[in-house]
């Protein structure tokens, strides 16, 4: 009794908690606003508003650009999606380049309560030769007064945009972080100012944050450009050594800027002299830096890479510039801690390290303004006081792709397993260097066969490449081409509605073994759909199998995404396609199915947190990424 009891009421306070992040917003229950409309990913010709509101409603935004003498704000144009939702995003179209412009949200519910936002205006992307200005946010989580004060200051200086380095909560699978600390103390900051983001270890990879930052895919990483300079914003909580798509990534897009200045955003410090994070140095060495995070330091060196900012570290940090592991005058790389966006501040070494130039513990950000080869830098705490700042007459050299050994030979395709023949296409940074090829394992020299058009590969294969130049070689590029049969469906008499599920109590004592060899089954049944708060769960150390049917749509290759808080394995007919175990990002599979029902079961433990999460998506073959949550599970 006493047992059904704490059931009970664990689910009571999880459905009274959920109520209550809409009620604390609007404690009448009327419609309104859950997250007021924000900005994201502006380029010189489009923009995305995204808002969420508490009832499902339409999506329509009101826009025109500034015009002389109206004495009202233009808003003839309309942009719209079609349907009622809660979650509402829109991007604007064909506008012009450097230009004011004014919108306004109307959403209005099946009810017919409208709800309009105020007229708001935001500017496009500047032309290249144009100057402009930047602010740099880095771990703003779990501190909402500390948030909403750096963002009130930084909007004081009028910033074009800004950019953020991760950790932009404390749990990124809690909703009520995201409404209440991050979106609610930053909106009159973000209902103007668009924030380019990158993941840190916080966010946990969670769906909240693909939902909320509107990034280009894979959004683990990505470019984009402002003015006269190129941003590469990359995840670091991905694999970074060479070889890793990451890399690979990276190296391509720095070879191929032509911008005069380049910035790389990432949540991981390669130096940091911080105190305690890399190892201990009230009584032992520090590895000074991410020594991941630093696998990427001879790309930044050889591409003319300006400035590396991160967080992680809540402190402020500037390096001289680095160049081949020591400081120099000119020409190297400076890098920055700027952690001080809202985090629990931390304090620095007791030594000073080779590398530092300044710092200090306080919350803060970064402002740069750029003027063609004029660079201005200031570091400014949440009270709007200036405690650092540099000026650079030019930028870093940059040499040309032409000019340098190749860059590694990549597939143009990221797919690695097919069920039909697949054609492989190779290329580098320069479409002159020279590639050659194996597809028997063995090492690519100028004696293997030279690469003149796509690649025949019709069974399982381990591609190899390499590049050459006058300048040089490249690295090698290994990949590995599985084909994988299409699974057929599996006939299921009388299949009904629902999945099943086993619950589980106790401890996880060991990552790799079963649920049922280690944990205590305490309850079973079927719930409607895939969504871990339908389970009478308690509020920690308890775990779940979900076992039943997909019903898959068409016929074809689809990708599935895994994570969870703590535990998660996905199996596919009785294949283990996803296993992820307390990491933060998730965990990618692709397979070929038919048309039909598949048999899947899941694994999940959650060991200490009262939030249930277990995120589940896939992308079909038409490219089209959702929840599973969205579709039809059977069982027998």
């Amino acid at each position: 009794m006493k047992h059904k009891f704490l059931l009970l009421l664990a689910v009571t306070w999880l459905i009274v908690a959920n109520a209550l992040l809409v009620a604390q917003q609007h404690p009448d229950n009327k419609p309104g606003f859950l997250i007021h409309p924000y900005l994201q990913f502006s380029t010189q010709t489009e923009i995305s508003i995204l808002w969420e509101t508490t009832h499902p409603a339409s999506t329509v935004v009101a826009y025109g650009p500034s015009q002389y003498h109206t004495g009202t704000a233009n808003l003839t144009d309309r942009a719209e999606s079609p349907g009622v939702k809660t979650m509402h995003e829109v991007t604007l179209t064909s506008l012009e380049a450097e230009r004011n412009y004014f919108y306004q949200v109307i959403s209005i519910t099946e009810a017919g309560d409208t709800l309009q936002s105020e007229v708001t205006p935001f500017r496009t992307v500047v032309n290249k030769e144009s100057a402009f200005a930047f602010t740099v946010f880095s771990d703003s989580q779990s501190n909402p007064e500390v948030w909403g004060n750096i963002t009130r200051h930084a909007f004081e200086e009028r910033p074009n945009f800004a950019v953020h380095a991760g950790d932009l909560v404390g749990l990124g699978y809690r909703k009520s972080e995201w409404v209440k600390e991050f979106f609610a103390p930053a909106k009159h900051f973000m209902k103007q100012i668009p924030i380019f983001s990158t993941l840190g270890n916080h966010e946990h990879d969670a769906a909240y944050y693909y939902q909320y930052m509107k990034n280009p895919e894979p959004e683990h990483f990505y470019t984009f450009s402002y003015g006269n300079a190129d941003f590469f914003m990359i995840d670091t909580d991905q694999y970074q050594e060479p070889g890793t798509p990451l890399h690979l990534w990276l190296e391509r897009a720095l070879a191929t800027s032509q911008a005069t200045w380049k910035f790389v955003v990432q949540h991981h410090p390669p130096y940091s002299s911080e105190e305690n994070d890399y190892g201990n140095t009230l009584y032992e060495s520090s590895a000074l830096g991410d020594d991941e995070a630093r696998l990427l330091v001879p790309l930044y060196e050889k591409f003319g890479v300006d400035m590396v900012f991160s967080g992680h570290l809540h402190m402020y940090e500037r390096t001289w510039p680095i160049l081949d592991g020591r400081v120099v005058e000119k020409n190297g790389v400076r890098y920055f801690i700027l952690g001080g966006s809202g985090g629990g501040l931390e304090k620095a070494a007791p030594t000073r390290t080779w590398f530092t130039n300044k710092v200090r513990t306080l919350h803060h950000y970064a402002y740069l303004a750029i003027n063609g080869n004029h660079l201005q830098y200031q570091a400014i705490d949440q009270h709007g006081n200036l405690f650092d700042q540099f000026e650079l007459q030019a930028a870093r050299p940059k040499t040309p792709a032409s000019a340098l050994a190749p860059t590694t030979p990549m597939p143009d395709n990221p797919q690695r397993k097919f069920s039909n023949p697949l054609k492989v296409s190779l290329s580098t940074a320069h479409a002159a260097d020279e590639l050659y090829y194996t597809t028997d394992g063995s090492i690519p020299s100028r004696k293997a066969k030279r690469y003149t058009g796509p690649i025949d590969i019709s069974e399982s294969t381990q591609l190899k490449a390499i590049a050459y130049n006058k300048q040089g070689q490249s690295s090698i590029g290994s990949y590995y081409f599985e084909y994988t049969p299409a699974r057929k469906p599996t006939v299921v008499n009388n299949p009904k509605p629902g999945i099943r599920y086993t619950y589980y109590t106790g401890k996880l004592k060991d990552s790799k073994a079963s649920l049922a060899s280690q944990l205590t089954a305490t309850a079973r049944g079927v719930i409607d759909s895939y969504d871990w708060n339908l389970l009478p769960r308690r509020a920690y150390d308890w775990g779940a199998e979900l076992t039943g049917y997909l019903s898959v749509p068409e016929s074809g290759r689809y990708r599935f995404k895994g994570h969870a808080y703590q535990l998660f394995r996905f199996y596919l007919h009785d294949q283990l396609l996803i296993e992820e175990f307390s990491r933060e990002v998730g965990v990618s599979a692709e397979v070929f199915l038919e048309k039909g029902l598949h048999p899947f079961r899941i694994e999940y433990h959650l060991p200490d947190r009262y939030d249930a999460y277990g995120s589940l998506e896939v992308v079909h073959p038409n490219g089209h990424r959702e929840s599973v949550e969205k579709w039809r599970f059977f069982h027998e």
